[in-house]
C-alpha cells in the first residue's frame, strides 16, 4: 500500500514544470476535472471484461500522476497496471486505487492555489522577426519558456494586448500548435 508516500510531492511537480506555479495549479485542477470519476469507469470496464480499455485508463493515470508528482497514486497505478497485465486483479488494488483517486482529488481541491501573477508585457530587447522565429522554434520543440523570456518574445511580436494575453493562455495550456497558428496569422 502507498500510505508512506505523499499524495503530492509539490517540489517535484513544480520542478517538472520549470517552477511555473500557475501552470501546476492549472494541471492539478485539470487532473481533478478529468480523473475524479476514473475509478468507477475502470471498475465498470473490468466488470464488462474490457481489460484493454481498463489498462489504457490505468496507464494514463499512471503517466500523468507520475509527471505531476502524485506519488501515492503513481505507485498504486503502477501496481494496478501490473495486475491488469497479469490478468489477476485483486479487490484490494481496486479499493486502494479508488481511495487514492478520491484522496488525491480532495487534497488538490483543498490546496491553497496561488493566483497566477499578472504577466506584464515590456519592450522587447529583440527584433520582431527574431522574436517570432525564436518563439515558434521553442514551441515546435515543446520547450519550457520561463515567464521573463516568454514576455520578452511576445512583446516583440507587436500584438494587441488582447492577442498577447490570448497567446500566453494558449502557451500556458500547452496548446502549442494553436499558439503557432496565432503567431503566424497575427504577425
Amino acid at each position: 500500500m502507498s500510505t508512506n508516500l505523499p499524495i503530492l510531492n509539490y517540489d517535484f511537480a513544480l520542478n517538472q514544470l520549470g517552477g511555473n506555479e500557475a501552470l501546476l495549479s492549472k494541471m492539478l485542477n485539470r487532473f481533478v476535472d478529468e480523473f475524479a470519476k476514473v475509478s468507477a469507469e475502470i471498475i465498470s470496464l473490468i466488470q464488462a471484461h474490457d481489460i484493454q480499455n481498463a489498462k489504457m485508463k490505468v496507464h494514463t493515470v499512471k503517466g500523468i500522476s507520475g509527471n505531476i508528482g502524485l506519488q501515492a497514486l503513481f505507485d498504486c497505478a503502477t501496481r494496478f497496471d501490473a495486475e491488469l497485465r497479469s490478468g489477476e486483479v485483486s479487490e484490494a488494488i481496486l479499493e486502494e486505487f479508488r481511495k487514492l483517486i478520491d484522496d488525491t482529488c480532495l487534497e488538490i481541491q483543498q490546496m491553497d492555489h496561488k493566483e497566477p501573477q499578472e504577466l506584464r508585457l515590456t519592450v522587447s530587447t529583440l527584433p520582431p522577426e527574431k522574436c517570432k522565429s525564436d518563439l515558434i522554434m521553442r514551441l515546435k520543440r515543446n520547450e519550457f519558456i520561463d515567464d521573463d523570456t516568454l514576455l520578452n518574445l511576445i512583446a516583440g511580436l507587436g500584438l494587441t494586448e488582447v492577442d498577447a494575453k490570448h497567446l500566453i493562455e494558449l502557451i500556458e495550456e500547452l496548446q502549442y500548435p494553436r499558439a503557432i497558428s496565432k503567431i503566424e496569422e497575427n504577425t
